[in-house]
Parts: C-alpha cells; structure tokens; sequence
C-alpha cells in the first residue's frame, strides 16, 4: 500500500437480512453512524433508535430517472421530520434516505446545523445533484474547537455516503458496494411474499394490478394488465424499462390489443413508478394504490403505519 494512503474498515449491518431493506453503516472506530434505507423502507428506519436522536439526513432521488435531486435537512429528533418529507409533494422526488447520527448521543443540535450547513456546501461545489433546499444558510456558530471535530465528523460522512450510493462529494470516491447492495434491485426469483408488509390493488382504466411491499422494494406482480401505449408525460426509464420487458418476454399480448400483461414479479421501487408503468404516463400511484384488504390509499396507509412508529 503507497505510504499516503491509510486504509480504512467498514461495518454494514443488514438490519432484516436483505440488501433492499435498512442498512446501517461505521467506519472502524468512528462515533458516527448511517442509516440508510430504500424509501418504502422508511417506516423500518424511523422506528428505529437513532431516529429518535439529533442528527442529519439527506432525501436523494430522480424525477427522470437520471438527474439527481438531494433534499438535507437536521433535527433533533429526525423521526417527526422524515415522516413529514413522506408526505410532503414538494418531496416525491426522494427514493433513497441516510440518516446520520453519533453513536455516543454526543451531537447537539448546533453540531447538526453545522453539518447541514456543510453538507450542502459540499454537494454545491460538486455539482453531482440539484439541491431543492429552499434555503442553505451557513452557520458558524460554534466554538473552535467544536468547528474543528465536526469537520471530522464531515470527513466520515463523504467516505460512508459515496459507499452507499449517495455519490454526491467531489472528493476521491472509494469504491463502491454493488449496484444491487445499494439500489436495491433484485431480480424477480428473489420475490418473498412471506416477508410483505403490504399488498395493494390498482385499476387505471383498463389496467388492473396488483403490487406488494416487500424488503424495501415496491414489486409489481406478474398478472397485472399494463397499457402498450405510452403519453408523452410517461418518464424515459420506466419507458426503457418497459422495452427492455417486452423485449425479453416479460410483457406479452393480451386479448385485449391495447393491454399487455406482466408475466414476473418486478420491482419497480415505488408506488407511483409502478402504477405510471402501468398507465404508460405519469401518475400518483399513492392515491392509485389502495390496500387490498381495506380499500384505503396508499398514501392513507402509509401515514397510519408512520404514526405508529411515531407513537412506539
């Protein structure tokens, strides 16, 4: 190893067995700890402890499928907070969260606006992500010597995030997990309906679907009835993605000339992914998704099972 470089150990856990679900991250020694999870895997993160402490937290996601946007926020206790941005419109975007805390409780909530501050001084100067924060204030308002161990506390986040797929510092990235390790995807033979935490049904004209939560991911079922034609609204990558399908056998003709049918379980990683797949256009699947059993929207469904954490 040349004499500049210093190595460095990584600890992933996988909280639940699976690379979809929430992860949490250390560097060797480090007092710091990520959290990170796939966005329907959110209410499995803020049950959790260290969504109860002070902390920051980044919201990453694509409205197209190729353009980063990245939403960094602080809080003392960052559960109520993630579970606002869940419901928030103006952050549909995000589809992956990390959660960044102190193993020793020792951030305060001045620590925690310090590194928002850097944080999204950082990803500006990258240029890697649009930053949708209304505002970036700097803060500075901390002792020296505090200003000096946050900026360690920064020098951990820009090694761990990169690693976990928030590649979003324009320092020299180390490598990276593989791309299933940090999207989530997973080919369909890995589906596991014993571990669903939800299932939905969906008609959009005369598409009928039916989808399940399961480690993280959002899968579409084989069966579901999809629209062949597509409006100009309907995002390029489910537009590829639904090529690729039809290509390879995945979609295949239906009685009807104007449906075709899934024949594989597919992850399509949300709610509104899965129902524009669909309707082949834009749609709002938390208000298209009901839950099988009961009838209620996703999005009602959802909120519930986020005041339950909430409250526990």
């Amino acid at each position: 190893m040349p004499q500049n470089l210093i190595g460095r150990s990584l600890k992933l856990f996988l909280v639940d067995g699976t690379p979809s679900g929430v992860i949490t991250a250390e560097l060797g020694v480090s007092s710091v700890r990520a959290v990170v999870a796939n966005r329907v895997s959110l209410p499995d993160l803020i049950s959790r402890d260290e969504a109860s402490r002070t902390g920051v937290y980044l919201l990453l996601g694509s409205d197209d499928g190729e353009n980063s946007k990245v939403y960094v926020g602080e809080g003392d206790s960052v559960r109520t907070r993630l579970s606002s941005h869940d419901s928030d419109e103006s952050k549909a975007f995000f589809e992956r969260v990390a959660l960044i805390v102190s193993k020793d409780e020792n951030l305060t909530k001045a620590h925690g606006r310090y590194l928002e501050s850097r944080i999204l001084e950082q990803i500006k100067g990258s240029g890697q992500a649009e930053i949708v924060n209304a505002t970036s204030p700097s803060f500075t308002g901390l002792p020296e010597a505090e200003i000096a161990d946050m900026e360690r506390v920064l020098e951990e986040i820009s090694i761990l995030l990169p690693i976990l797929g928030f590649d979003l510092f324009k320092s020299q990235k180390p490598p990276v997990l593989s791309a299933e390790m940090v999207s989530g995807s997973r080919q369909p033979i890995d589906y596991r309906p014993v571990q669903a935490s939800g299932q939905f049904i969906a008609q959009i004209r005369g598409a009928t679907g039916e989808a399940i939560e399961d480690a993280g991911q959002f899968i579409l079922l084989a069966g579901s009835k999809v629209y062949a034609t597509e409006k100009s609204s309907f995002a390029d990558h489910l537009r590829l993605r639904k090529a690729r399908l039809r290509q390879n056998g995945t979609l295949v003709d239906t009685t009807d000339p104007e449906l075709w049918e899934l024949t594989q379980d597919t992850n399509l990683g949300s709610p509104s992914a899965a129902s524009a797949f669909m309707a082949g256009r834009s749609d709002n699947g938390r208000t298209t998704w009901r839950t099988k059993d009961t009838g209620i929207t996703y999005a009602d469904w959802r909120a519930m099972k986020l005041r339950q954490h909430e409250a526990g």
